[in-house]
């Protein structure tokens, strides 16, 4: 009998595999690492992620109430350690909250800073802990369009709000004119309006409108009431036609109607503050009122005003809705008023057009910074140098590990060949 080179190899690789696999149970960072390693080195695609801690955001808490143009809210969010150790962490911020500061995580009673940047929280982990919380500061929902159209016959305030994380529950108290009646709270959903009056608990009194109730990132709203009907002096009823594209026989009511008076242009006034630099749509109405078709002059002064047309003929008794736009693209913060004119004959009505331009939220910041001084326990760049010289570390000990498995198999392989004897029989 003998025992040749196809059996020494089989024992030698059969040490070597039980050696791996023990490596394996006591050790199983170093085989991470050596997967890693070698996938690397062959250059395939193959990677090992570990995962050291998760935010569970759809479990946070806001400890504020939510008040659009109000305060900050603080919102805390669960975070799950896996692992037992003490180790820097370096986490990506949770999706949507990119605009959060003054963060820090409490392990059971022990309160951490976090260090911040645009893309990452950082903090020092006693992942022992393991459910931890994760708190930080959100600017409130800012009102960023306000456009108020007063009319003889509507009363409408539109209001874009708009948030930059996700928030709930969510309130609002903006000022409205008490002259009306009727007030009703939509929402505008795709260019539609949905009555959300009931739904989100609208209130109007002493000069306020305050609702409630809703979640957001950003919404759309429009607050509209109908003339008081003690103040209503005539109603016209208008109507018949085609050519106008409007009447269908609707009934106006009209405020401060004059007997004889040709033609009523709607609405008196419209008031614009906003922080965004676009065109916004000012359609204004023109009711014509004379016995007989005609045609009205149209212009504008102030610069920001912007009409398509600059003549319409209205068929008698009927009314148009004529497209006007309010340009703020290129004007710098502040205040400007301008006016449209409607003519026909020797009569003359005019709208008065106010507009306040804001500072944008994102020029000047749109939020709270963080603070700029360092904290205890935050994350610095020596702990990022530590951490590189630690992954150095970690590659040592993989290329050593390699080389000394390497070694143990060629001392079984030489030591088995050395013995290895032949018998005659």
């Amino acid at each position: 009998m003998s025992l040749n080179k196809t059996d020494t190899w089989v024992i030698a690789s059969s040490v070597i595999i039980i050696i791996i696999i023990t490596l394996a149970f006591l050790f199983p960072r170093i085989v991470d690492n050596i997967i890693t390693g070698l996938a690397s080195i062959a250059t395939f695609d193959v990677s090992v992620s570990v995962i050291h801690a998760v935010f569970e955001i759809n479990n946070r808490t806001q400890l504020d109430l939510v008040l659009v143009n109000g305060t900050n809210i603080t919102i805390t969010m669960p975070v799950t350690y896996y692992d037992n150790i003490t180790m820097n962490l370096s986490l990506e911020i949770p999706t949507g909250f990119e605009c959060g500061f003054g963060w820090y995580v409490n392990e059971s009673g022990s309160i951490k800073s976090v260090t911040a940047n645009t893309t990452y929280l950082s903090w020092e982990a006693d992942k022992s802990v393991k459910d931890t919380d994760l708190y930080f500061e959100a600017p409130p929902p800012s009102i960023i369009s306000e456009v108020i159209y007063t009319g003889d016959s509507y009363y409408e305030k539109n209001i874009v709000i708009e948030s930059c994380c996700p928030l709930s529950n969510v309130s609002v108290n903006i000022s409205v004119s008490m002259n009306y009646q009727d007030y009703i709270l939509y929402q505008i959903e795709n260019n539609t309006l949905v009555n959300k009056t009931g739904e989100y608990h609208l209130q109007v009194a002493n000069g306020w409108a305050y609702f409630y109730g809703f979640n957001l990132s950003n919404k759309s709203f429009r607050i509209q009431a109908a003339p008081n009907a003690t103040i209503v002096e005539r109603i016209i009823t208008v109507g018949g036609g085609g050519g106008g594209g409007g009447g269908g026989g609707a009934a106006v009511p009209l405020l401060n109607y004059t007997p004889g008076q040709k033609f009523l242009v709607e609405p008196n006034y419209i008031s614009i503050i906003t922080s965004v630099q676009d065109l916004i749509a000012s359609p204004i109405i023109i009711y014509n009122l004379k016995g007989e078709d005609e045609t009205f002059n149209i212009s504008s002064t102030g610069g920001f005003i912007i009409i398509p047309t600059s003549t319409v003929t209205i068929w008698h008794k009927d009314y148009m809705r004529v497209p006007v736009y309010i340009n703020t693209s290129g004007l710098s913060p502040g205040k400007y008023t301008g006016y449209i004119y409607v003519r026909s004959d020797k009569e003359e009505e005019n709208v008065t057009v106010g507009l306040e331009l804001l500072e944008s939220q994102r020029e000047v910041g749109g939020q709270e910074k963080p603070p700029t001084e360092q904290q205890p326990g935050a994350i610095t760049s020596e702990s990022k140098e530590e951490g590189g010289r630690a992954r150095i570390s970690v590659l040592r000990i993989v290329l050593i590990s390699i080389i000394g498995l390497l070694l143990m198999g060629a001392v079984v392989f030489l030591h088995l060949r050395s013995r290895t004897r032949i018998i005659r029989y």
